[in-house]
């Protein structure tokens, strides 16, 4: 090692990692400190949604694609300092929240137990719980979901 914490790496091990990468194989010690760091580290950016913006691009959504065609139509806040993620439709490892901010009649079914939702409303779906959700009015029903993947990560 040398003195400012470094690791000199030999020929030998820079053929052994390219060896191990094979088996899906890394070694811990060249990545621990990105790992562990002494101070909260986070390409996370802080980035203010307006709701009134919000509001708009996601009714103009529901113009544009119907439910049957996208199966859920939802847009996602994404920090703009990491891509975001689609999880999939129907059950998850995640727990889930859903804070309703606008609308009534919308309704949300865990392990086939349905819900009614309504502005105000705050839902939790447990980890691999089969669950959906869905819209039995003719207004817009707007609501804020939430996934612990980076929390729990």
């Amino acid at each position: 090692m040398s003195i400012d914490g470094e690791l000199n790496e030999s020929p030998e091990r820079l053929a052994y990692y390219e060896r191990i990468r094979d088996d899906n194989l890394a070694p811990l010690w060249q990545v621990f400190n990105s790992l562990i760091t002494k101070q909260p580290k986070s390409d996370c950016q802080a980035h203010l949604w307006r709701y009134s913006v919000l509001r708009e691009r996601l009714v103009e959504s529901g113009n544009l694609i119907s439910a049957k065609e996208a199966e859920r139509r939802v847009l996602i806040l994404e920090n703009p300092g990491f891509p975001g993620e689609v999880a999939p439709a129907h059950r998850h490892s995640q727990s889930a929240l859903r804070f309703i901010i606008e609308g009534s009649g919308g309704q949300t079914a865990v392990d086939g137990e349905r819900t009614i939702v309504e502005e105000g409303d705050f839902v939790i779906t447990p980890p691999w719980t089969w669950h959906d959700h869905g819209n039995d009015s003719d207004a817009p029903m707007i609501w804020l979901d939430g996934l612990d993947i980076l929390l729990v990560r």
